[in-house]
């Protein structure tokens, strides 16, 4: 238990005592015979004054003792008092020079009070004794842990990122997440939840600048990016914007707000300390071309969930929808396989026939072939049950159809692994 240690002084206090003279007896009788007056015996003592502060365990025995000595300290009567949270405490060898008592067991750290007087029937007959007053400071032998002050999941709240971390051809994920309310003039309102996520390479680090120069597959236009800024565009429909920076060992976040709520997070990760270019694999059979089959694919993963709300804050409707895009090569030449549908990442089966939704379309862009530049018009997409955003698995049947009506039929599987 917590307490203010006080601190005693020792009062000096200086007793004057004198002899007291004996009533004269008047004289009497005749003849004038004197009587001599008694005078009371003064002792003086000698003793070891208790010092104003002591420190004991919990538990530990307590002996304190006045050493006195001189003609007839043996018959000296001792007051004695011993308190802790106010409360007498028990303690043996009341009436002597010399007590004991057991320390009480305490929280954290607790203060006793021990002050010592002599009876009133002895002080008037010595001289050289002082009251005694001290505290006594009693350990806890076993404390609480303390846990340590709890910091932000980001790590430590920093003024500016630090880029040390930042080695120049190291591979790094970067994941931004946004929160955002759209509100409806009848007073109902959306939530809109996003994340995004994909890779880079870092090929320069500026720390006076706060500038990063970045290879981003997929994103041959941007090379650079400001490390006091999010990629988010994030803006305040109330109140003020802000922005904190945190970071950690191998990780790094912006975080935006709208006045205290979080509306946009950006984190960067450190994946590899060298230049990664295979984030998983993809297997295509076509038709009428060449099959394609590579591991050196990298990818960007998007999802959204939205949730409508009534006026009166029920939620009435729930939707998610997830986009991928797989960056590789086919015959030397740039080559992209893009799906976008209305289910979570895990969604299980997906069906892309534009008939029934015409959101969910696999899309190929290939340099090599432009005939295959287009969308799906039928198949499906079948998603592992333990995909996450930054670990996907897919299968895959679909037919495209160009602008001349022929179809292509293809189907395959594809795994992206971004975490």
């Amino acid at each position: 238990m917590k307490s203010n240690i006080e601190k005693h002084v020792i009062l000096t206090k200086k007793l004057a005592l004198s002899a007291v003279i004996a009533l004269s007896l008047s004289a009497c009788g005749s003849g004038g015979a004197d009587d001599t007056p008694s005078t009371p015996r003064v002792q003086n003592i000698t003793y070891e004054a208790l010092p104003a502060i002591l420190t004991f365990n919990e538990g530990e025995t307590i002996r304190l003792s006045l050493n006195t000595k001189g003609e007839g300290a043996n018959g000296l009567k001792f007051n004695w008092t011993v308190k802790y949270l106010n409360q007498d405490v028990t303690f043996s060898g009341q009436g002597s020079d010399t007590i004991s008592f057991k320390a009480p067991n305490v929280e954290t750290h607790g203060t006793m009070q021990v002050s010592v007087k002599l009876d009133e029937a002895n002080s008037t007959k010595t001289i050289g004794f002082h009251d005694q007053h001290l505290s006594l400071n009693i350990k806890d032998l076993d404390p609480p842990v303390t846990p340590p002050a709890p910091t932000h999941e980001l790590g430590e709240e920093v003024s500016e990122i630090d880029t040390s971390a930042l080695t120049v051809g190291s591979t790094w994920t970067e994941t931004h997440k946004t929160n955002l309310r759209i509100d409806q003039v009848d007073n109902s309102y959306n939530l809109v939840d996003s994340t995004f996520i994909r890779s880079f390479i870092v090929e320069s680090a500026d720390q006076n600048k706060q500038v990063m120069g970045t290879n981003y597959c997929g994103f041959p236009d941007l090379n650079s990016m400001e490390l006091n800024a999010s990629v988010l565009s994030v803006n305040c429909d109330s109140g003020t914007l802000s922005t904190q920076y945190f970071q950690k060992e191998n990780s790094f976040s912006i975080v935006q707000k709208c006045d205290e709520k979080t509306v946009g997070v950006s984190t960067y990760e450190k994946k590899s300390n060298e230049a990664v270019a295979s984030f998983g694999s993809l297997n295509m059979h076509f038709d009428n071309f060449a099959d394609l089959q590579t591991k050196e694919v990298c990818g960007v993963v998007v999802t959204s969930k939205v949730t409508a709300h009534s006026a009166d804050n029920q939620e009435v409707a729930k939707e998610e929808a997830t986009a991928i895009r797989l960056v590789t090569q086919q015959e030397g030449n740039d080559f992209e396989l893009h799906f976008a549908f209305n289910e979570a990442p895990n969604g299980f089966f997906v069906s892309l026939n534009s008939f029934f939704d015409e959101n969910n379309k696999a899309t190929i862009v290939s340099a090599s072939y432009p005939e295959l530049n287009t969308s799906s018009q039928s198949g499906s997409l079948d998603l592992d049950a333990q995909n996450s955003i930054s670990n996907m698995k897919g299968k895959f049947n679909f037919v495209l159809k160009n602008d001349n009506g022929v179809g292509e039929a293809v189907e395959g599987d594809f795994e992206l692994v971004l975490e």
